[in-house]
């Protein structure tokens, strides 16, 4: 959703690279973009022949990264499917790769390795049977951080092995800020204010207030501390996998009230709201991610997934509902 600015540098360069692979097909799905995604592809779709399918939804208010690449891949008609956000490059030579991993593997996935950029790491390729069997994304995980984890976890949970690359040409992305990432969701558009409260040494409380004077909270621990008998003496290593989790019990929702925060820091510096946001985010999926994997579940989204109303290339007298 409005990354054109991004499309424009990827996609020609995407085609550009594949001209010659007749079994390549780019989907693009414009998750009801306000930023000329439109116009510019109604102008351009004709340079890039037949790879490029064009498909609009106008149903979704804010981004939702698991119900649109969902959308997306119902829509794909390939065998293969890869995801390839906006921002990111196919990579010369990548498709032809893919196609021999699935042809001498018949039960795979591809992942970048586990310690690939952010950027890139939800470029994964499944065959579509086994995105159907596990039912897509899980669209209960509506913000950034975890959907990929997930469905890595259900089609490992199916039987479908793991082939990891890690070529630098398969991992180039256009870099950019963290406001970015998530200026398009629910949250960024409707906060008000954050506040922190420091609780303990291990736990902090983050609230946020929206726009409508409603509000949630959660506590936030840090794993480092319940390794260690005494507080003050510990040592913090740079990275720890998972350090940081939610405590589901915790959460809150209601109407703001000013006692909520009488002990409490509201931050106001840009930066750090958009990481709080971003690291909320994430802490909230992997609740959903974790439940998951104790259950050890496959198939998610009972109710459906992907489902909406979309256009292909411009024709508005032939809608596809998925349903």
């Amino acid at each position: 959703m409005n990354r054109l600015h991004h499309l424009q540098e990827t996609l020609p360069m995407n085609v550009l690279d594949y001209a010659d692979n007749e079994n390549v097909e780019f989907v693009i799905l414009d998750y009801n973009s306000t930023d000329g995604l439109e116009l510019w592809m109604k102008n351009n779709l004709h340079s890039f022949a037949s790879k490029v399918v064009y498909y609009k939804t106008n149903q979704p208010q804010f981004y939702n990264r698991s119900h649109s690449r969902n959308m997306a891949f119902r829509l794909a008609t390939g065998d293969v499917l890869i995801n390839l956000d906006a921002d990111n490059y196919a990579g010369k030579g990548f498709l032809e790769y893919i196609e021999k991993v699935f042809e001498q593997n018949q039960s795979v996935f591809m992942a970048p390795q586990d310690e690939s950029l952010s950027d890139t790491f939800g470029k994964i390729g499944m065959a579509k049977v086994d995105f159907l069997t596990v039912r897509g994304y899980d669209e209960i995980i509506k913000g950034y951080g975890f959907e990929d984890n997930d469905i890595k976890n259900r089609l490992q949970n199916l039987g479908s092995k793991k082939v990891e690359y890690s070529q630098p040409a398969f991992l180039k992305a256009i870099t950019h800020t963290e406001e970015e990432r998530i200026k398009n969701e629910f949250i960024y558009h409707h906060l008000q204010k954050i506040f922190v409260e420091k609780i303990s040494h291990q736990k902090a409380k983050i609230l946020f207030v929206y726009q409508d004077n409603s509000y949630e909270s959660a506590q936030i621990a840090d794993s480092i501390f319940t390794t260690f008998e005494n507080k003050d003496n510990f040592i913090k290593p740079l990275e720890v996998l998972n350090r940081y989790f939610m405590l589901d019990q915790s959460i809150e929702k209601g109407i703001f009230r000013e006692d909520l925060v009488q002990n409490a820091t509201q931050i106001k510096e840009r930066e750090t709201i958009f990481s709080i946001i971003n690291f909320y985010s994430q802490l909230t999926n992997k609740l959903r991610f974790m439940d998951n994997f104790h259950h050890q579940r496959i198939a998610v989204n009972e109710a459906g997934f992907g489902c909406g109303r979309v256009i292909k290339n411009f024709d508005e007298s032939n809608p596809i509902i998925l349903s």
